[in-house]
């Protein structure tokens, strides 16, 4: 039973435009898809950059100064507060283009 409460059929200029805001909403949603791709791969990229290199850099000052694995450590967790402010400041970049 299509229709209103009282067995109506529902008003046809009512219908079209509600498929047409539809439609519009479909048809930006594959440039919203790729974006969104894009900026999860900046999130990525820009905290495990970070992390794989302070972790890099403490690995060769714990061996040069042979502290264990405290600089790796320090740094690593140095590196992924970093990367996580790069990523945050692209993530709000990215939502007051859309």
């Amino acid at each position: 039973m299509a229709g209103g409460a009282d067995g109506e059929r529902p008003d046809l200029r009512q219908a079209l435009e509600r498929d047409t805001r539809r439609h519009a909403r479909r048809a930006g949603s594959s440039a919203s898809f790729w974006r969104s791709l894009s900026v999860l791969g900046v999130v990525g990229w820009s905290i495990a950059l970070p992390a794989a290199g302070g972790a890099l850099l403490g690995w060769h000052l714990d061996r040069r100064f042979a502290s264990g694995v405290r600089f790796t450590l320090m740094l690593l967790f140095a590196g992924v507060i970093l990367g996580t402010i790069v990523a945050w400041s692209a993530v709000r970049r990215s939502g007051e283009r859309n």
